[in-house]
């Protein structure tokens, strides 16, 4: 179930690797974590920004072992 989007970072700029959350922040809805990654792209213009989707885990006894 797709409960809102994170803003990430990339390290390795477009290249194929991990990127990492910006902040623990969930956004509700992916126009308003590009919004969030714009502003900072005006303080920072280099960096590299995606909104990835967050999904809630449908809580099954195998995903937590």
């Amino acid at each position: 179930m797709l409960i809102g989007f994170v803003l990430l970072v990339s390290a390795c700029g477009n290249d194929a690797c991990d990127a990492l959350p910006v902040s623990e922040h969930i956004f509700p809805t992916q126009s308003s974590c590009e919004v969030m990654a714009q502003r900072i792209r005006k303080v920072r213009p280099h960096v590299v920004l995606l909104c990835g989707e967050v999904h809630r885990g449908g809580g099954s006894e195998s995903e937590s072992e």
